[in-house]
């Protein structure tokens, strides 16, 4: 009789231990389980678009742009952007040569408009303005629209930790086919990026900084203050950076092409 009660206490025991465990393993899944969570990639990107102009219902802002290196003179200019969420427009200042010449962008379509032409004519994104920049590097960025996103890893950069997205051109009307985006994981804005064409062929590095600051719905946000493009080859290198940065309402007829002069 007693090494029958024994055996059913054993038994009992035995099966409350294991009662327990799987009560453990059922409440950490669900207190600890979301904290180790993955990070949603189109979240991430679509933050930190805004910090580069994109989404955003209207903004202005100076971009001078310094290219060295390359055994070339240093050369310089001045740019204004004017950007909504679909559409931006570039103005040349400087150099004086350049002084009117216009680029508009209205969705996936571009035009080219100076002094001298009768009629603005289309042109590319990937088209390059000066230097490493290409066209499409100075107009506001919708990356989360441009492309597709998958989230490849996470890694420190510094001391910042980021979240490193692999980004893939949804259409051939993007400035890069292909690119990797490094991704703050504090701020919330891209700090780096590398840039390969369709063959998977490293083209330039990108390196962003954002000192600037603008309001979102009432609320202090950052935004880019500097990108430094580098060629993956040579030591050429284009500075651009971004000052007086105003959000404000723009004009539709801004970006109306027969408008263009």
């Amino acid at each position: 009789m007693q090494q029958y009660h024994s055996s059913f206490y054993l038994k009992s025991w035995r099966f409350f231990l294991g009662f327990c465990f799987a009560l453990f393993g059922l409440i950490t899944c669900f207190m600890v389980g979301p904290l180790y969570a993955e990070p949603d990639p189109i979240a991430l990107l679509k933050l930190s678009d805004q910090a580069r102009g994109g989404g955003l219902p209207g903004l202005t802002w100076y971009v001078n742009v310094l290219n060295t290196g390359n055994g070339d003179d240093d050369q310089s200019m001045r740019l204004r952007i004017k950007a909504t969420d679909s559409a931006n427009v570039a103005e040349t200042f400087e150099p004086l040569r350049s002084k009117g010449t216009k680029m508009l962008q209205v969705d996936y379509n571009m035009w080219l408009s100076k002094p001298g032409l009768k009629k603005p004519i289309p042109i590319s994104p990937r088209q390059r303005l000066t230097g490493q920049a290409a066209i499409g590097d100075i107009a506001a960025t919708n990356y989360v629209r441009d492309y597709t996103v998958k989230l490849l890893r996470d890694e420190m950069i510094g001391k910042e930790h980021c979240n490193v997205l692999e980004l893939t051109a949804n259409n051939h009307h993007t400035t890069y086919d292909r690119l990797l985006y490094w991704i703050s994981d504090g701020q919330g804005v891209g700090i780096r990026a590398e840039f390969y064409s369709l063959s998977g062929k490293l083209l330039k590095r990108a390196e962003f900084e954002y000192k600037n600051r603008i309001e979102i719905q009432g609320k202090p946000a950052p935004f880019i203050s500097r990108m430094v493009i580098t060629d993956a080859l040579t030591d050429a290198r284009t500075t651009l950076d971004y000052s007086q940065v105003k959000v404000q309402p723009i004009s539709p007829g801004e970006f109306d092409v027969s408008h263009l002069e």
